[in-house]
């Protein structure tokens, strides 16, 4: 739940900084993910410690999850770089990382419930938060960072250099 409600405003630094053409955009933001991933992970793991669970093994699923709250949030941070890079306005940006992604997430629950792990950052994150990321998850998991992390960056950084080359 923490990782899920970070996802939502981390992306936010990444649009900004890129909209505002930062010189260390990508380290700033990343470093900001990072950062609010391991706040997470550690508000998870004490409310882990301090209140009974009924689960046979509460902890069998940690590394997975451990792993997915660092590469989840590099993969929002991305998505705020990319349309921050694209669309040269922070505030805009900030608010498609929000509308983008899990528009698309609710269209694809109602046309294409298969599809959502493969195209949709959520999609892709609910495996790794829940612990549920194995091996047939990787090509998925792959997609969507390619989509979401390089391509979209690629997209805002060719984009970002035209509109400085014209003014």
């Amino acid at each position: 739940m923490a990782q899920s409600l970070i996802s939502i405003g981390v992306p936010f630094i990444g649009a900004v900084a890129a909209a505002r053409r930062e010189r260390s955009m990508f380290k700033l933001a990343l470093g900001y993910a990072v950062g609010l991933a391991a706040a997470g992970l550690v508000a998870s793991i004490l409310v882990a410690w301090l209140v009974p669970s009924t689960a046979n093994s509460p902890w069998e699923h940690a590394p997975i999850i451990v792993v997915g709250a660092f590469v989840t949030q590099i993969v929002a941070q991305l998505v705020g770089t990319g349309l921050g890079l694209l669309i040269g306005r922070g505030w805009i940006a900030a608010v498609l990382t929000i509308l983008l992604p899990l528009g698309l997430y609710g269209v694809l629950s109602v046309a294409a419930p298969g599809a959502r792990a493969w195209l949709t950052p959520y999609g892709s994150a609910r495996l790794w938060w829940t612990g549920e990321f194995g091996g047939p998850d990787v090509l998925p998991f792959l997609v969507v960072l390619t989509l979401w992390g390089l391509a979209l960056n690629l997209a805002g950084l060719h984009v970002a250099r035209s509109r400085r080359a014209r003014g």
